[in-house]
């Protein structure tokens, strides 16, 4: 049985607020039906729905989603700094994770420094520490794909993950300028979304490394 994943991740230029502002005014861009039956067929439009983002602040934004003629399955399409089913920007669990693991601070005194609950930032460090070997050795795959010299790496566990996710970023910075986005987010879109999903093959394990670029205008 084919597997339709929940979301598609696009690469989005705005920030936040200019997101907000635009309410259901915000333009998407043409996107790929991710079925593998689906021939790449480009999605409709299939209306969409509200839903919060937190940090720095909280707002309530437009997520549309587009549905494929062939296989009648739809996607929602979330802008890149968000992750599938999380409140919080990408930025902020990006950088929770990254002072908690690199930075060695609690996470009590990393929530009080960014601003979010204790046992959401428990939660996302847990959720990171269960996925860290997957995500390591998919990131792996994702950077040897952009750049066939060797992934060394100084570390391991958590830190591994975040040292290898940093490879792929500046890999892909290297191959695609400027239009690969922030580490966060470049997190976001290859993920397509999943990043701290609960399943533990992330989706960009299996893709070739590189056509997360295709759908990028």
């Amino acid at each position: 049985m084919q597997i339709h994943p929940l979301s598609i991740v696009w690469r989005c230029a705005l920030d936040v607020s200019a997101y907000l502002a635009l309410g259901q005014q915000i333009e998407v861009g043409e996107h790929a039906c991710p079925g593998s039956d689906c021939e790449r067929r480009r999605l409709g439009g299939w209306s969409g729905y509200w839903r919060w983002v937190r940090g720095p602040g909280t707002g309530r934004l437009w997520i549309r989603r587009g549905r494929c003629s062939r296989c009648l399955h739809s996607h929602a399409l979330l802008p890149d700094f968000l992750l599938e089913r999380r409140l919080d920007q990408v930025e902020v669990i990006g950088h929770t994770l990254a002072l908690g693991i690199v930075g060695g601070l609690g996470m009590r005194r990393v929530a009080d420094r960014l601003g979010v609950p204790m046992t959401t930032a428990r939660e996302w460090r847990r959720r990171f520490q269960l996925r860290a070997p997957a995500l390591a050795a998919a990131l792996v795959a994702v950077a040897v794909y952009l750049d066939p010299a060797a992934v060394l790496l100084s570390t391991d566990g958590e830190a591994a993950a975040l040292e290898v996710l940093g490879a792929a970023w500046q890999r892909s910075r290297t191959r695609f300028g400027e239009r690969v986005p922030g580490v966060w987010r470049f997190w976001s879109l290859i993920s397509g979304g999943q990043a701290l999903g609960t399943n533990r093959s992330p989706p960009f394990a299996r893709r070739s490394g590189a056509d997360w670029m295709v759908l990028i205008p």
